[in-house]
């Protein structure tokens, strides 16, 4: 009897912690969205000008405008 009511204290413990444990991970996501700052003609110096502008973008990255395949985006995160 006394094994039964210890292990439902460590169940009910261990949902406790479970449930506290996701809030925290909810509320520490980072604010924010994912946006296109330029855009680029898809040619070699398109890519070039998109690569070297990266720099000044926080999580920056160059890819092909997957909707026409003519223009090279340049996509960041703003907070």
């Amino acid at each position: 009897m006394r094994a039964r009511k210890l292990a439902a204290a460590f169940l009910v413990a261990g949902s406790v912690a479970a449930m506290t444990g996701g809030v925290a991970a909810a509320s520490a996501a980072p604010e924010g969205h994912w946006k296109v700052f330029a855009t680029y003609p898809a040619t070699p110096q398109g890519w070039r000008d998109c690569g070297n502008a990266v720099v000044n973008v926080a999580k920056g990255d160059c890819k092909l405008n997957s909707d026409t395949g003519a223009t090279v985006d340049l996509w960041g995160w703003e907070s």
